[in-house]
């Protein structure tokens, strides 16, 4: 009868090899720094599999290991996205009750089969390695029990040599959903289960390298490198540089060799260069590409090889749209170059390590990583509201301080560190994520320090169990303090702390959900002058739907929480990325690469035309990376351009003089700074723009003005409204809202409905707190009372002023409105409004007027910030000039609709068909535009993109001001200066309805 472990945290592992670096072994004569699959050493597996699932354990038959299996399954894969139950997907909540360590009986299991064949001959031993299964699994190995292992992503190791035989063998495995250590892989992603990485043998002679660590130790003249290797046999090791050009030899057994480099090239994200060290014995050959650096904190400043750095970073699931949490070599390199592509040096493996040739590759292409443990019990939150009639965020501590998961804990943690010591991209050990702290998480870290004295130690969830001992978190256990979504108000108070030294390491902010973020550059304003503060890393990398069939334009259709008729689920917070999930960019992800760009540009006199360049690269002289080319402007054209020459070296500044600009004179004149790659490598062509900066020389531009020629068009009044009627037009104005209600343009009715005002946007996923204020409300349907509507006709114009309120069922008004509407002779339109709002209403989502017009109308082309949506707080990836686009390039396709597609700072814009147009013109300050074919209430109502129905419309609305985005949907309240909270605004801005197509910009 089998013996089951899955409930009993005091079995982790039955039958594995202890834990040891990551490594694959050649043949003598291979060369062993060549890719893994050319090494005849390594057997790999993976391939589909024979497989039956079941949807409880009860119902799998005792004679599993011999049963026949009707189905397959692909290793590594996903059993819910190959055939075998349905995703879920939770956050925080536990999809299954909170009894620890017992797990539900109608637990989910799957039962593997695969048979090879083997030649045995060598006399080698064969090491069974599973990189990753979720959640545990039981091993047979021709009918025998190999054993047992848990740990969804640490490697399990299985010496199977006693098990082979000659010729066939057969394969056994069953793989449980749940186990006891569930309660710590509580990591908000989709729940899925399976042989989720890669499965193979190596081959291994009877005297082999068990273990080796490579450590460095920088000396006066150079550094020194220690190489400590646990083997059975006589080891040569052989060093060579990064050019492979032969340093040294030396022969060890059971001990350590030292190798002196003097005068060494040092590892960096901005020159990742490795050094070659062979392990060889009589048998084999192992290459190891070893980075040399030292991570340390100097003065509570974070320093790499004795020069500060800034983490510019992301966190990282691994998710892919069609194969789930299975990643391979070619889906993690695409990542990982676009990354490049955005600036991003920096990863944090949320929250758990990555598989392990992930972290080879960010050796060689040169990220900073935090590798967290598979430790996460944030569940512990929610179960403790049964428990708990004083709830606070102690109870995430619940299996923290819990003594059976103590050895669970330390097992994830120590079998990372085992594992990834080698690896020169990791810089901090992360003890996990979301569990709380406790004497246990201390007694670990320190452990931890023992294992490996060469990295910081990173953790962030301090939160105490009330009641329970409390640990030490200080400096002499935890390296940096960590800190999740603060405010930067939050952490300007922090450097104003005199009892904390350390440096400050936000391991996630910004959270990039649906339209967002939006508070980047206030994070990074802070950042870039505080040198105490380390970055940070955005949450996250990528939205994680999942591909869910095809939408009627033949694009892939995604699904998010609730989809898959879970029980319970955390709808589309899992779209929280800065990349859709087919990696193409979210707007977001610009704009995050113009915050992270390489160089920064300020203006230090404006009547010289002189700039402070500032380099942001802490090991690289910025001129042999970029090429900084400038452009003049005025209102969006582009004057002068030159080169600038630079001479930065790494952190450096420099004052350059652009004596072209001192003649420049007029209105709206800026000049930009554009960051171009020098060179080119596998992620950039060469002239690629790394980053710019736009700087305001006269930004200052005169509001727009009618002045009154000739006679003035005719007025009439009827209960309706009023009519106005010129040379080839006739307007009618709305007695039930002072807005027009009919443009008629040489007899074409340019409006499909009435002008309204608008106070309401389709709510962002970083709305979602603030939307319940709105709705309380009702911003999304006020309704105009008109108090008084009077008419006046003098020399060139009629004047309709209107006195009215936008309110709603059993509320004071929102807001008290005085419209002055101006109708020159010509057909312009001058209008001008005076809003007052009800003091203990929200800050609106926008203020503004909507326009329906005929679909059209689909030329756009305005003088504002483009060409990327922009709002006040996002809009670094944009910049003020002429853009052209459709009305569909302008819509940003986010997967759950949204507001999107707006721009900031616009002084001009014409939307036309090539005959109709209308221009818009600011008055005394810009305006901001959203040009869709779907309307707000469109995108309000939908749950997905491919559910949005167009209006048959053009809608164009403008607005005095939107409210910025932010990033509340995990972050940080909207800013202040972002939010439209002033309760009295006046605002000015002029139309012109024309029949003909209107001068507009060029991109």
């Amino acid at each position: 009868m089998q013996k089951w472990f899955h409930e009993d945290p005091s079995v982790l592992h039955v039958g594995t090899e202890k834990n040891h670096g990551y490594a694959i072994p050649f043949d003598p004569r291979e060369d062993c720094f060549s890719p893994r699959e050319n090494s005849s050493r390594m057997v790999l597996l993976n391939g589909v599999w024979v497989f039956s699932g079941f949807q409880s354990l009860d119902d799998v038959p005792e004679n599993w290991v011999n049963m026949p299996l009707s189905g397959s399954m692909p290793v590594p894969g996903n059993w819910e996205l190959n055939g075998f139950l349905k995703p879920m997907y939770t956050n925080i909540r536990y999809p299954f009750p909170y009894d620890p360590p017992f797990v539900p009986r109608e637990n989910p299991a799957g039962v593997y089969r695969h048979t090879f064949h083997m030649d045995l001959s060598q006399g080698m031993r064969w090491m069974l390695h599973f990189e990753g299964v979720d959640s545990c699994f039981y091993l047979y190995l021709n009918g025998l029990f190999v054993g047992y292992s848990q740990v969804t992503h640490n490697t399990s190791v299985f010496d199977a040599t006693p098990y082979l035989r000659q010729g066939e063998n057969t394969l056994s495995l069953l793989v449980l959903k749940w186990c006891d250590g569930s309660y710590l892989e509580d990591q908000d992603k989709w729940r899925m289960s399976g042989i989720v990485r890669d499965v193979y043998f190596l081959k291994r002679p009877t005297q082999h390298i068990q273990d080796h660590q490579v450590s460095t130790r920088f000396v006066r003249d150079g550094v020194d490198i220690t190489v400590r290797v646990d083997a059975q046999c006589d080891v040569a090791l052989s060093l060579f540089d990064p050019h492979r050009n032969f340093i040294d030899h030396v022969e060890t057994k059971q001990g350590q060799a030292v190798f002196h480099v003097p005068s060494p090239v040092l590892w960096n994200a901005e020159n990742p260069a490795l050094y070659h060290l062979v392990l060889a014995t009589q048998d084999e050959q192992i290459g190891e590409r070893i980075g040399l650096r030292a991570i340390s904190v100097q003065n509570g400043v974070l320093m790499l090889n004795g020069m500060p750095i800034k983490l510019r970073g992301v966190n990282r699931h691994e998710s892919d749209p069609h194969t789930g949490a299975c990643i391979d070599h070619e889906q993690a390199l695409a990542d990982l170059l676009l990354m490049k592509q955005h600036n991003i040096n920096a990863i944090r493996t949320a929250h758990y390590p990555p598989a392990p040739i992930f972290l080879q590759m960010c050796d060689t292409l040169g990220f900073y990583v935090i590798d967290e443990a598979d430790v996460e019990s944030h569940g512990c939150v929610e179960a403790s509201l049964t428990t708990d009639d004083h709830f606070d965020y102690s109870g995430i501590a619940l299996l923290a301080n819990r003594p059976e998961y103590e050895e669970s804990i330390r097992d994830r943690i120590e079998g990372m560190v085992a594992r990834d010591r080698n690896r020169a991209c990791v810089l901090f050990w992360s003890l996990g994520n979301e569990s709380g702290y406790s004497e246990a998480f201390e007694r670990i870290a320190r452990q931890v320090k023992q294992l490996d004295a060469e990295r910081l130690v990173h953790y962030q969830s301090l939160h105490l169990l009330k009641g329970a001992p409390i640990p030490d978190d200080g400096a002499d256990v935890l390296d940096v303090v960590s800190e999740m979504y603060p405010s930067p108000e939050w952490m300007d108070a922090f450097l104003q702390k005199t009892t904390e030294t350390r440096p400050l390491l936000l391991c996630e902010y910004s959270h990039a959900m649906g339209n967002g973020p939006g508070d980047l550059e206030a994070y990074w304003q802070r950042i870039n002058q505080e040198p105490r503060l380390a970055g940070g890393c955005v949450w996250e990398w990528c939205d994680h739907g999942i591909a869910n069939g095809l939408r009627d334009d033949g694009q892939t259709r995604y699904a998010y929480g609730g989809d898959f008729d879970e029980p319970i689920h955390d709808g589309n917070f899992c779209l929280d990325g800065l990349v859709y999930p087919d990696r193409k960019p979210h707007t977001g992800l610009k704009e995050l690469k113009s915050i992270y760009r390489p160089a920064h540009a300020a203006l230090v006199d404006g009547n010289s035309g002189t700039f402070r360049l500032t380099n942001r690269l802490s090991f690289t002289r910025a001129e042999d990376e970029i090429t900084c080319r400038y452009e003049l402007t005025s209102m969006g054209m582009v004057q002068k351009t030159g080169e600038v020459s630079l001479c930065l070296p790494p952190l450096g500044t420099q004052e350059i003089t652009l004596p072209a600009l001192q003649d420049a004179c007029g209105e709206g004149i800026y000049v930009r700074f554009l960051y171009l790659a020098r060179q080119a490598n596998r992620w950039q062509q060469q002239g690629d723009t790394l980053g710019f900066d736009q700087i305001a020389l006269m930004p200052q531009i005169n509001p727009y003005t009618i002045v009154a020629s000739g006679n003035a068009p005719q007025a009439k009044r009827d209960v309706a409204g009023i009519t106005i009627t010129g040379d080839g037009f006739v307007y009618s104005i709305d007695g039930k809202t002072g807005l027009f209600r009919e443009w008629q343009i040489g007899g074409q009715a340019l409006l499909t409905r009435p002008m309204a005002y608008n106070t309401y946007r389709a709510p962002t996923d970083n709305d979602a707190n603030i939307r319940k204020e709105w709705d309380r409300f009702h911003l999304c349907s006020l309704t105009p009372r008109v108090y008084q509507m009077d008419v006046s006709r003098d020399a060139g114009a009629v004047r309709v002023e209107t006195s009215l309120s936008l309110g709603w069922l059993s509320h004071h008004p929102t807001l008290r409105l005085q419209t002055v509407v101006t109708v020159f002779e010509n057909g312009e339109v001058a209008m001008s409004i005076r809003a007052t709002v009800e003091e203990k209403h929200p800050p609106l989502p926008r203020f503004g007027i909507r326009l329906f017009l005929p679909q059209t109308m689909e030329q756009v082309t305005y003088l504002g910030y483009g060409p990327f949506e922009s709002y006040s707080d996002k809009r670094k990836a944009s910049y003020f000039g002429q853009f052209c686009a459709t009305v569909w390039d302008l819509h940003e396709d986010y997967i759950r609709p949204q507001e999107n597609g707006s721009h900031f700072g616009c002084r001009r814009l014409v939307l036309s068909d090539g005959e109709r147009s209308v221009l818009v013109n600011a008055g005394s300050e810009p305006f901001s535009f959203n040009a869709s074919h779907y309307t707000q209430e469109e995108l309000t109502q939908k749950r997905h993109n491919d559910e949005l129905i167009p209006s048959g419309e053009t809608i164009l609305c403008l607005d005095y001001r939107q409210a910025g985005i932010g990033s509340a949907s995990c972050g940080p309240t909207l800013a202040p200066e972002h939010q439209i909270k002033e309760k009295q605004w006046s605002w000015d801005i002029c139309l012109h309805p024309s029949l003909h197509a209107q001068e507009g910009g060029t991109r």
